[in-house]
């Protein structure tokens, strides 16, 4: 799936999507767990993506794709280990922080720790009961959330999706 203009389209949520095409910009840096058209997608919006992908096969397919405003990584999928703290990699804070991957509640952990003052943490499939400790995290770090359900670009069936944010937020929600 693309825009109507052929740009690549995330595999989020289409009132998700809407809503990022009105609040990302260029001065933005991105880290994402779990890469893919999302990443693309990101590159056109920010200055920087960071993208880390357990999938060696799909990390070399994108990594001939990616333009040269973002950086791959390939981190062999673990729980609570090298994969969610790859984000800790450079010394940036980010924007935003995407978590679309494997071990979610974890990387959330590690994405709470990398964002910037302003800085939001968008859960991905957010529906999911497995996920629950990471909103407790979230509350328990004085994040609020704001819920977008909808149809997917890949899918028939409603999906969830979440962004977690404080006060004086990227966003300005």
């Amino acid at each position: 799936p693309v825009m109507k203009d052929g740009a690549p389209i995330p595999w989020m949520n289409y009132p998700l999507i809407s809503f990022l095409n009105e609040k990302l910009n260029i001065n933005m840096h991105v880290f994402e767990y779990g890469s893919g058209q999302s990443t693309l997608y990101f590159a056109h919006k920010v200055e920087s993506v960071t993208s880390v992908e357990y999938d060696k096969e799909w990390y070399d397919k994108l990594l001939s794709d990616a333009p040269e405003n973002v950086k791959l990584l390939c981190v062999k999928t673990d729980i609570d280990g090298k994969y969610c703290r790859s984000i800790h990699g450079s010394e940036h804070q980010y924007d935003v922080v995407i978590v679309d991957g494997k071990d979610r509640v974890n990387c959330m952990r590690e994405g709470f720790l990398k964002l910037n003052d302003s800085g939001v943490l968008i859960l991905d499939d957010s529906n999911r009961s497995d996920y629950e400790p990471g909103f407790t995290l979230a509350a328990e770090l004085g994040f609020r959330s704001l819920h977008f359900e909808g149809l997917k670009p890949t899918d028939f069936i409603t999906e969830k999706a979440t962004i977690f944010y404080r006060n004086n937020n990227c966003f300005n929600i």
